[in-house]
């Protein structure tokens, strides 16, 4: 017979159940998102679209490398600025920048396109009106294959 008290064999009958809960309970990874070597390819190619011939307003590290591994200018004076917080997002936006985010939740501070997986496959949204914002013009099929906020 065992002598362990009544509240520990409670509380071990319920350890694992409180384990699923905390990995349920816990947020997500960064799953959605799309790796910098991937978004710096398609600010290259934003950037041209948009009149900023291989250059991107820039202020996250990790983006600067890549875009400079790439032969792209970080240039705070470009038409197209990626952006990474909410703050950055508001600043390019405030400046008439075609602002490019990594994740769909930044639209609403002001980004016009916004890259993310979705099961696995790349997405890209467009916001209309921040989009009408900036100026920039973007060729029709690259709007086409877009989804519309």
């Amino acid at each position: 017979m065992s002598r362990r008290s009544p509240a520990f064999r409670h509380a071990a009958a319920w350890f694992p159940g409180a384990v699923v809960l905390a990995v349920l309970a816990s947020p997500p990874l960064a799953a959605g998102e799309v790796p910098v070597e991937e978004a710096a390819k398609y600010l290259l190619i934003l950037a041209t679209s948009a009149g900023s011939e291989g250059r991107v307003a820039c202020k996250e590290l990790d983006m600067v490398m890549q875009l400079k591994k790439q032969a792209i200018s970080v240039d705070a004076k470009a038409r197209v600025a990626w952006a990474f917080t909410p703050e950055q997002t508001g600043f390019y936006a405030a400046e008439g920048k075609l602002v490019v985010c990594n994740r769909r939740k930044l639209l609403g501070a002001g980004g016009a396109i916004a890259f993310e997986r979705i099961n696995g496959r790349l997405t890209i949204f467009v916001h209309q009106a921040n989009l009408s914002r900036s100026d920039a013009k973007l060729p029709e099929a690259f709007l086409r294959n877009a989804v519309k906020l």
